[in-house]
């Protein structure tokens, strides 16, 4: 088969093993993937870089002074085919940038809440922030302006950096990506702190003119963008992909950054980390030049024979030595280790970015996404390597240290002069409102103001029912052209200056 040809047959070979993967699960023992790469021959010879765990996609930073295991049998014995965090991070919004980010007037009928921000810029410019205040509608204000009145800031500094932030990527790139946000700042804090928000919190602002209700997603939209924009140093495994993934005729990525997370590194960070020890940790699960960061709160596996791709829960019925697999595509790029294959089909479950809302906070709507790939195992069944089966797989993921918290140089100053504020006191504190301003100018929240507000909150005795909440979708890159802008993309959040 020359070379377009087979890359045309592997296109629809890779939809075929992503629906197969997704029947598995759901009719196990009905349906099988004995087909997934049944076409793959002695002949069809793999040409792209090999994918062998690179020095930074290490697994081990993820369980740092925490027990481990790499023998597979180890988890199997231990029960770790399925597992899950300690507790369960919330659903929340990526407070998209074609928005404003946090200056998205979510609560307001009239604003425009559109895709375009060019409307929504309009829609802001047209209703400025004071006859929201005159007309007594100061609930339906963004999370960026209530922040602004709270703290007595009449120049709204906070609101205007949200919305220059907008203009200045739509002014660089012509559009702004439906997709471009914060959901680094949410996926950090929902991992890393138990405490979720849940019902609103109503407060004096500083001169006393003014009674603020904060709903439950504008205390999230405060708690991502502290975690976006001043969060504390974070580690990874795996690189960034930027830009188009370029394949060989196998879908296998050409280039070393776009070899994402390793199967290897990824399986043995889910087991030991989420599984083991009950912590999350977030993933990029867009292997393309979009961002999606996701905290992982569970997983469950099941293996599939890699000669056969007949799925079974039966380790033993999964394994295969390397002398049986002659056929093996990736065998130019197995570890020199490796003596066993065995097939993983893995479900991840995270919590679903979802559109804000008032009233109390929604339930936790969960998503799954399948991951299809190959461990190799050494003589004594420790996990040396592995190949991704499928073109979508996990890009990177990351996380931070224990106890690590977000917070600005001004928070610093104000623990500093042991000031302390509680949101549930009804009143905002002088002080506090006056190093907000400062750090406002900066484009940033406090962790002062933010976690006493999540505090205040969160959900403390049984109460009202938990509404629901629209699930947001993962929106495609729009570019109007047909081609694909210079987008600025999100990273891993960096240390705060």
């Amino acid at each position: 088969m020359h070379t377009a040809a087979l890359s045309s047959f592997f296109k629809f070979f890779n939809y075929f093993i992503r629906f197969i993967a997704a029947i598995s699960g759901a009719a196990f023992g009905v349906f099988s993937i004995a087909i997934l790469l049944f076409a793959l021959t002695a002949n069809a010879r793999p040409v792209a870089p090999g994918s062998a765990p690179l020095p930074g996609d290490d697994f081990t930073k993820f369980v740092e002074n925490l027990t481990y295991t790499t023998d597979i049998r180890s988890m199997e014995i231990q029960g770790l085919n399925k597992g899950g965090a300690s507790f369960e991070p919330w659903s929340g919004s990526y407070w998209p940038i074609h928005k404003a980010v946090l200056g998205n007037r979510y609560a307001s009928k009239t604003f425009a809440n559109s895709k375009s921000f060019i409307n929504n810029y309009q829609s802001y410019q047209a209703n400025p922030s004071g006859s929201f205040i005159s007309a007594g509608r100061i609930s339906e204000l963004s999370p960026a302006e209530k922040y602004d009145l709270l703290i007595g800031d009449t120049n709204w500094t906070l609101t205007r950096h949200m919305w220059e932030k907008a203009l200045l990527d739509y002014q660089e790139d012509g559009i702004i990506a439906g997709w471009t946000g914060i959901c680094h700042g949410w996926a950090a804090v929902t991992h890393m702190n138990p405490t979720s928000p849940h019902s609103p919190v109503t407060l004096q602002d500083v001169t006393g003119a003014h009674s603020i209700t904060f709903h439950a997603n504008d205390i999230k939209g405060l708690q991502s963008w502290l975690w976006a924009s001043s969060s504390p140093g974070s580690f990874r495994a795996g690189d960034r992909c930027r830009g188009n993934v370029e394949r060989d005729p196998y879908l296998r990525p050409t280039g070393a950054p776009c070899l994402d997370s390793n199967p290897m590194s990824w399986h043995l960070t889910i087991v030991n980390r989420v599984g083991l020890n009950k912590k999350s940790l977030v993933m990029d699960s867009s292997n393309g030049p979009e961002v999606w960061n996701y905290p992982i709160n569970g997983y469950d596996y099941h293996y599939f024979d890699p000669k056969t791709f007949i799925p079974t829960y039966n380790f033993k019925n999964a394994l295969r030595s390397i002398s049986e697999l002659p056929s093996d595509v990736n065998r130019d790029f197995r570890s020199p280790k490796a003596k066993y294959i065995v097939g993983i089909v893995m479900d991840t479950f995270h919590p679903a970015l979802t559109n804000p809302s008032t009233g109390v906070t929604s339930k936790i709507t969960t998503k799954k996404m399948t991951f299809v790939y190959d461990l190799e195992l050494d003589e004594a069944f420790n996990v040396v390597g592995g190949e991704w089966y499928a073109k979508d797989n996990p890009d990177f993921i990351w996380s931070y240290t224990d106890n690590s918290q977000a917070s600005t140089r001004e928070d610093a100053k104000l623990r500093s002069r042991e000031v302390n504020w509680d949101a549930r006191s009804g009143v905002m504190n002088p002080e506090v409102a006056d190093m907000a301003r400062e750090a406002s100018k900066r484009g940033k929240v406090l962790a002062t103001i933010s976690n006493a507000l999540l505090a205040a909150s969160a959900k403390t005795v049984e109460s009202e029912p938990p509404l629901t909440d629209e699930v947001a979708p993962e929106e495609e890159i729009e570019t109007g052209d047909g081609t694909e802008p210079n987008i600025p993309i999100e990273e891993v959040p960096e240390p705060a200056p």
